[in-house]
């Protein structure tokens, strides 16, 4: 690999930091450029004494993005938010973020550049705000960078997780687990390990540049399967229920003027449509990664919700 370091903006989130422990067990130098440096501190340890830089960027400022980006060979921006709030905007942090990024690292002669996405940001006429940013963040990202890697993941499992932590919290705590209308939508959950390995792998081959890889587990589940997965792994009996979606969004929507919500409208909408890789489109297998099912990373953090908490040591059945 010709590529030394490595530019990862958006390396304290939850897929970021998945992304810099990968980058730094190849061995390469990781600068990670984050608006809150104080967030990405523990990640130093992923790596060799200076292996891993923390730098401060603000993807509203472009001098910080360039300087961000100075001295790398490949840019990864995984930036992105879940919920708006304040001058966090999905406009301003997906699309504005990524147009920044993409412009930058041309302007810097980079040779290779990442962009995170997700899997449905190919919905053009959706009416989903998230999705409808993510949509325009990949317009963004290759107006400015044409030759730049796209990658779009399922939902992403691991120890920080939102999906499984929250229905295992849900769970333990509530007399039953609700799915949004029937939980017949379609999902294909993705370790966040191996998103951090398809970043990896698609460095190293400079074939990749120019595509789009689509990553998913190795098994699509219903939303009502998720809920079952965690009541099995959690070793608790409780009812799976479906609300109606339009409750869950009326609920959605006043809950986004919690600090923290645990469910926003846009989310709820999300959770009615399949979230699965398109047949035929290249994934991890393109890349020679073995996907890592869920049932066997799931023991590793959610016995935490089970009676008597991870000291329980019962298997589940």
């Amino acid at each position: 690999m010709s590529i030394k370091q490595v530019t990862v903006f958006g390396g304290s989130g939850f897929i970021g930091r998945a992304i810099v422990r990968a980058l730094a067990q190849e061995g390469l130098l990781v600068r990670v450029a984050v608006r809150r440096i104080e967030l990405a501190e523990p990640l130093k340890t992923a790596g060799d004494v200076g292996q891993i830089t923390l730098m401060r960027a603000n993807l509203r400022v472009p001098s910080s993005v360039a300087a961000a980006i100075a001295g790398s060979q490949a840019v990864i921006n995984a930036a992105g938010i879940p919920f708006q709030r304040g001058r966090q905007r999905y406009q301003s942090v997906h699309v504005a973020g990524a147009r920044a990024i993409a412009e930058a690292a041309s302007a810097a002669g980079v040779e290779r550049l990442v962009h995170i996405s997700g899997i449905g940001a190919d919905r053009r006429g959706s009416k989903n705000r998230f999705v409808r940013s993510k949509v325009e963040a990949e317009d963004a990202i290759v107006a400015g960078f044409p030759s730049a890697t796209i990658l779009r993941p399922s939902v992403v499992f691991g120890p920080d997780d939102a999906m499984f932590n929250r229905l295992g919290r849900i769970a333990a705590l509530a007399p039953f687990v609700p799915v949004v209308g029937s939980g017949s939508a379609k999902v294909q959950p993705v370790f966040c390990g191996d998103v951090g390995k398809a970043a990896v792998a698609v460095l190293a081959r400079p074939e990749t540049a120019k595509t789009v890889f689509e990553l998913g587990g190795p098994r699509t589940y219903t939303y009502r399967e998720i809920a079952a997965l965690v009541l099995r792994e959690i070793d608790r009996h409780k009812p799976i229920l479906g609300v109606p979606a339009p409750l869950m969004k009326i609920a959605g929507f006043f809950a986004e003027f919690l600090p923290v919500p645990p469910l926003t409208h846009d989310q709820v909408e999300l959770l009615t449509q399949d979230n699965v890789a398109r047949p035929g489109a290249p994934g991890l297998a393109a890349l020679g990664i073995q996907p890592t099912a869920a049932e066997a990373i799931l023991p590793t953090y959610l016995d935490r919700f089970r009676v008597g908490g991870r000291y329980n040591q019962h298997a589940p059945a």
